[in-house]
């Protein structure tokens, strides 16, 4: 039978390209030599298409996969084998834990559920627009949607090395530059409100009898990072100058099996987020107040335990036994506090409390590029656009602060209105005094609205 419908067109291709030719029934078919069976005859892989040109390129790309010396095992494993396989060899030892914690992460998530099963030539436009497309559906960030592209090209990347490919085809992927989001009900608005700080001091100084207080002081007034925070030594607290130099934070590192599944974490103390976040910055009395009390509370409590937890290198929120207290160990301690003073319905965070100090120098009308510095951020943006969500309140009193200066500018012409209407009773004297006056404030405004105006 496929004698009757074999070769009407046939062209010949270099060796070891294979054959291409034109059916009876009008479809375009191919043919490659991959290899010699146990009585020593060619094994023909034969490849179909529409057109001519869509089965020459198909040969080709085999072709190449057969130059590479990795057609057996590219036939044998799916998309989902070749690219976990390089995820584990070349993608974590050049990337951070945390970060191919991540990478991994998603590949589970997001890549492998779709497009994993398929063979890796089969990967196309289409495929990986599909795994894009999915990922907007189910609500992902445009942040995470080019976090998995980025990792789809830098793996066909290394397959194009590798000659198991010959196109990239994240190249023609499109992806929109911005989220689309919607606000309802403040749900984003990170920072406390000025009376759910009252109330959240107030349960704090309730409180003191552990290192809460101290702590979130430093993230509320300090606007330093919880990990920040928690990498602090004493000689890091600079009493005389007022300031806290910040050189550290902790983090979680994971440990993997050889599949990338997470078997533990473990907590270290290690660089700052970035460069940037390496910063000496000047802290207010209450921060220096709160500090010292608890440096006090720990000499004491060094007696008991007979550790000196207040030595230089001792860090400030350290364990009983001196060591570096955990992330999630303070977090369940902060949770408790919440609950006992009945803050749970707050929905208030660790980073919250760092949002609240760039919110209130916000409010204050400082620099964003003192803000910036002060936060660590590597960017103005960020100190702009993440930090600062000052709420409707202090929006409605910039508005009226407006409302009242563009009344103002009104009120001395209603004045003039006013004095004029007694002019019949002055004196001619008075009336020229007051003529050169109203004459002045004239002027004096006509100058200001050109201030105003350049400004």
């Amino acid at each position: 039978m496929a004698k009757k419908n074999r070769v009407v067109k046939k062209t010949r291709r270099a060796n070891n390209e294979g054959s291409v030719f034109q059916r009876k029934d009008g479809r375009w078919a191919g043919y490659i030599s991959v290899g010699f069976d146990k009585d020593g005859k060619p094994i023909r892989k034969f490849i179909y298409g529409k057109t001519q040109t869509e089965v020459a390129k198909k040969l080709s790309d085999l072709s190449g996969r057969l130059n590479s010396q990795s057609y057996d095992m590219i036939e044998k494993k799916n998309f989902g084998e070749l690219m976990q396989d390089w995820l584990l060899i070349f993608k974590k030892s050049s990337v951070t834990p945390r970060s191919f914690e991540g990478n991994i992460r998603n590949f589970k998530l997001h890549i492998l559920p779709i497009i994993g099963n398929m063979k890796l030539y089969s990967v196309d436009v289409v495929a990986i627009q599909k795994v894009i497309n999915k990922l907007f559906e189910q609500g992902y960030s445009t942040n995470l949607v080019k976090k998995n592209k980025h990792m789809i090209n830098q793996f066909f990347e290394y397959a194009i090395d590798s000659k198991w490919v010959n196109i990239n085809p994240t190249q023609k992927i499109k992806i929109r530059s911005k989220d689309r989001k919607i606000y309802t009900n403040g749900e984003n608005y990170k920072a406390l409100p000025p009376e759910i700080r009252e109330k959240f001091l107030d349960a704090l100084n309730k409180d003191e009898s552990n290192f809460l207080k101290p702590l979130c002081i430093c993230l509320m007034f300090a606007g330093v990072r919880i990990g920040e925070a928690l990498a602090l030594r004493w000689s890091n607290i600079h009493f005389n100058t007022k300031t806290i130099k910040i050189e550290q934070g902790i983090t979680q590192v994971p440990r993997f099996d050889e599949n990338g599944n997470i078997l533990e974490r473990v907590t270290v103390v290690s660089d700052t987020k970035t460069a940037c976040s390496v910063r000496e910055i000047p802290v207010t009395d209450i921060v220096l107040e709160t500090l010292s009390k608890w440096k006090e509370k720990q000499k004491i409590r060094s007696y008991d335990i007979n550790l000196d937890l207040t030595k230089p290198n001792m860090f400030v929120f350290a364990n009983d036994d001196g060591s570096v207290r955990t992330y999630s160990g303070s977090r369940i301690i902060f949770d408790r506090f919440k609950t006992r003073n009945k803050l749970d319905k707050y929905n208030i965070h660790f980073h919250g409390l760092r949002h609240t100090f760039s919110n209130m120098l916000f409010e204050m009308n400082e620099n964003p590029k003192v803000i910036q510095q002060l936060l660590g951020h590597r960017d103005v943006k960020t100190t702009i656009t993440v930090y600062n969500s000052v709420n409707s309140e202090y929006v409605r009193e910039a508005t009226d602060k407006l409302n009242e200066k563009i009344n103002s500018s009104y009120k001395p012409e209603e004045q003039e209105t006013k004095q004029h209407g007694k002019l019949d009773e002055m004196e001619d004297d008075d009336i020229n005094e007051l003529l050169e006056e109203l004459l002045k404030q004239k002027q004096e405004r006509k100058r200001k609205r050109e201030k105003d105006f350049d400004m």
